[in-house]
This record gives structure tokens, sequence and C-alpha cells, in this order.
């Protein structure tokens, strides 16, 4: 079965070259690649064109950078296991001419050139990575906007000059990610003529990737006309976009990706299925595993066993295949018939079982666990809590550890979170330590890497009474400082009102 119909780029050679050769090994492995990143950011940070185009603080992005060419030279998939978003997405909304992709190539040569002793692999990979490079270019010339160093292109002013003088820009995130954010909400109320003057004044939102957004909005919420409308704009029928995080989980994030017709499918849109058919939409595989559709999987499956292990398109430089999205989909009888198609070597299945032990299932986690999936990698969540899950996982080496990254997760106020002693106490038991430290990567010189804070720091911010009496009990000292030389107390005083400060204190008292 062909799946050109899920690609958003256009890029012949594959976007994994390297796979199932000794290249990686070769050139040296993974310490190999951090030389080479290391040195490709320091190039980026001199460069008054290039970086304006990256975030304040580099430290994030080259630490994902290290993964993303570790993988795709030939390395272990850690990149896949924890990445969001294709390279189309990460990069459609930045202005890359052919000018800054040759900056871009001039820097990755000459890093590559100080890492990489043989020739022969220098021009292999140089071949590879000038394909990659160029065909993520989306505009002839520089915009004219100004752009502040370590900025995201275009500021608050510079966007409003341009919605007036000429076409709206569009961006997936800042001020330019309006222009979609606005064309899905018309597109969801079924809003026909705001979405075609929607086009009008930003006709980038035609560009592959928003125009799938908008296509999947109207979609999910039935509304045939517009569907009808985006089709005869030349929006294609199977272009897919990626589903909301709250229908596939944080695992998923960004990273699961549907057709208009598995998201009319999934939603019972009868009208717009029948649209979408007419138009020439495909069938595959993805779609047959996230639905459950046993009798549509089983005859693709006969048909093509390699379908099993077919990574999707949509997200390009991710191995995402079929067992994600059935996963994704919370399709126990789909994945059992797709696993059974899995030939080894098996791969880890990592985001997988992430998925599955955050939906609670006991069934599909043991499945994946029966095919190699690698529990030593799952991470932080709520699976410590499961009764069932927490000691099969363990079982298989699967804990939490002392990174920080659990902190996030079940000691801040951020995003609605509860104070949640249980959670921290299960933590606690499955790995992690009272006085662990949130950090990173030690290069980071901002945000909360940067801030090398222990739990008890950011429980004592949030006001979370009883965490702070499970952490305290398990150790924690109330007198440690943070890379500013500041206590759990001296966080007290960024609190918000309602915390308790006076029951905080009792708690932080000797």
């Amino acid at each position: 079965m062909c799946l050109e119909h899920r690609g958003l780029l256009d890029h012949p050679p594959g976007f994994r070259p390297f796979r199932g050769t000794d290249l990686f090994e070769r050139i040296g492995g993974q310490p190999t690649i951090d030389r080479l990143v290391d040195l490709l950011y320091a190039g980026f940070d001199d460069d008054e064109q290039l970086r304006p185009l990256f975030p304040r603080d580099l430290a994030d992005g080259r630490s994902m950078q290290k993964l993303f060419f570790g993988e795709w030279l030939g390395g272990p998939r850690r990149y896949s296991e924890q990445a969001h978003a294709g390279l189309r997405h990460r990069h459609d909304g930045l202005p890359i001419t052919p000018a800054l992709a040759r900056r871009w190539l001039g820097h990755f040569r000459r890093a590559l050139e100080a890492t990489v002793a043989a020739e022969n692999d220098r021009r292999t990979i140089f071949a590879q990575v000038r394909s990659l490079a160029l065909v993520l270019v989306n505009g002839q010339v520089a915009p004219a906007r100004p752009r502040g160093r370590g900025n995201r292109p275009g500021g608050k002013d510079a966007g409003a000059r341009e919605s007036k003088n000429g076409p709206r820009p569009v961006a997936w995130c800042g001020i330019d990610a309006r222009s979609v954010g606005q064309a899905r909400d018309l597109a969801r109320r079924g809003d026909v003529a705001g979405v075609d003057a929607a086009l009008a004044e930003a006709p980038d939102l035609l560009r592959p990737t928003y125009a799938a957004a908008i296509m999947q909005a109207a979609a999910l919420a039935g509304r045939a006309e517009v569907v009808r409308m985006l089709l005869g704009r030349g929006v294609g029928a199977d272009h897919p976009f990626y589903l909301p995080v709250g229908v596939t989980g944080l695992a998923f994030e960004r990273v699961v990706f549907v057709t208009p017709l598995c998201a009319a499918r999934m939603k019972r849109r009868s009208a717009v299925e029948s649209l979408l058919m007419a138009a020439g939409a495909n069938e595959d595989v993805f779609t047959s595993a996230f639905l459950g559709d046993l009798t549509s999987l089983g005859r693709m499956l006969a048909a093509d066993p390699n379908l099993a292990q077919a990574t999707d398109p949509a997200v390009d430089v991710l191995d995402m295949t079929a067992v994600e999205h059935a996963v994704a989909g919370g399709q126990s009888g789909a994945l059992r018939l797709i696993l059974d198609h899995v030939a080894p070597p098996l791969p880890g299945y990592v985001r997988a079982l992430r998925g599955a032990a955050a939906q609670g299932s006991p069934a599909m986690v043991e499945l994946l666990l029966a095919h190699g999936a690698d529990a030593t990698r799952i991470g932080v969540g709520r699976w410590v809590l499961h009764p069932e899950l927490a000691p099969l996982l363990a079982s298989r080496g699967a804990s939490i550890d002392s990174s920080g990254s659990w902190i996030g997760a079940s000691c801040t106020g951020n995003q609605g979170r509860k104070d949640d002693p249980e959670y921290v106490r299960a933590l606690l038991r499955h790995g992690a330590h009272a006085n662990d430290r949130r950090t990173g990567d030690p290069q980071g010189t901002t945000g909360v890497r940067a801030l090398n804070a222990t739990a008890l720091h950011y429980a004592t911010k949030a006001g979370f009474l009883r965490t702070i009496e499970v952490l305290i009990d398990h150790g924690a000292d109330p007198d440690v400082r943070d890379s500013h030389g500041r206590t759990p107390l001296d966080w007290l005083e960024q609190a918000a009102p309602s915390v308790p400060r006076a029951a905080v204190r009792n708690l932080l008292a000797p």
C-alpha cells in the first residue's frame, strides 16, 4: 500500500537514509554527534542572520538536536521516543530562504569537517543533510520584519504593520499564530464565508500543514460545507494533522496524525466522510489501526505485512507506526493484530508503552512488553499509582530516575495541578529521591533547568502542604539552596496570595 498521500514534505531520499547502516558507529557514535552539534550551535550563536530564528536559550534545542542527529545518522531511536512534531511543523512558521538554508549548511559543513574523519562519510552525510535542509525552504526573500537577538521572528508591532500593508503573516506560535487559530475556529463553527475571507487575507493558510489543521477542525465538527469549500480551494483530502492532546494523551502530543477521513469517521460525520471519499480520500493502515477497524486492518496486513512497521510520513523524521496509532486510539485488538505481523528485531516501543500505561490498560501494556517494549525508558507517569501496572512495569525495570523530571509533573502548581501527596509518595517509592533537583542540560541558562531547585522549592511555592509533608518525611532538606542561593522559604515569598504562608512555614521550621 502506498502511503505517499500522508506525506507533507517532498524529500525523495527519505528521512531515514542511514537506518540499518553502520555509519553511526563508524563515525564514533553519540560522542561525535554531540561534538558536531555543539560546534553547529556555536556557529548559530555568532550568526546575526540565523540567530534570530532560534529561541533565546539554545540549550533545549541543542539537546534535542543531539538526539535527532544521533537517530538520523543510524543510532538509537531516542529522538522518536520523546520529540513532538515533525520537521515541517517545526519549521513552517520560520522564514527559511535559500540564502538562510545555505548559511545553515555552511555551519553544518564546518562542524562536520571538524568531527568526522573520513572524507567519504562526510560527503555522504552532507549530501543527505543538504537535501533535508533545502526541502524546508519556504520563502525566496527574507522578511522585512525587525528581529531582536534571541527572539522568534516577528514582534507585535511588525505583525500589525504587515497585516495592514499586505497579506497577514502565518506561523504556529506567537502573534502570527492568530491567523491559524481564527481560521480553525471559523471552520469549527461552520462559517464558510469567514473561512474564505481568512484564506484571502492570509494566503499562506493554504500551505499544506496550515490547511490540514483547518480541514481537520471542519471534519471533526462535521462542517460539510466548509470541507466542500476547502476541497474546492485545493486543500488535500488526505493531508493529515495531529489530534488534540485531549484525544491522544500526553504521550502522543502532536505526533499522532490522522487524515480528514479518519477524523470524520472517529466522530461519525457521515456527510463529511462522503465528501472526502468522493474527492478521492485514501484508506490506510494508520486510520484502520486508530479506529480499530480489524477487517480493513487485517486485509491490509495480509496484503503487505511490512505495513505493521511502516513509519508515518506525516511526522517525517519520527518513527510513528501503526502500533502507536492503535495505542493512541485505545484499540487493543488492533494492537494485537499489528504486533502479530511485526518481525524481529523489534523497536523499543517506548512511546507506545507510555501511552498504554497512561490509559491504564494492562492488556495493551502486556502486549507491548511481550513484544519487546523497553520498560526501563518509560519515565515519569501515573503508572506508579496503578495497582496492576506499577508492579508489572517495575518487574521489567521501570523506575523514576533522579533527573528531577518528576518534580515538574507533581510538585508545581502549573497547568492546574493540585496537591497530590499519593502521587509523590508513589514516585518516591519507584526511584525518585526527595532531594532530586529539577535540572536538565547543564548548559541551560534560562528557565527551570537553570534554577537547579528541588521538589521542596516547588511544592513550597505552590503551597502543597501535604506534598511538603511527604517530602520532609522522606528526608528533603528544608535549608537546601537553588543556583541563586535561595531556600524553599525564600521561594515562599514569590508564592501566590492564596498560598497559606503560615502553614508552610510551620512545616519547614526546624
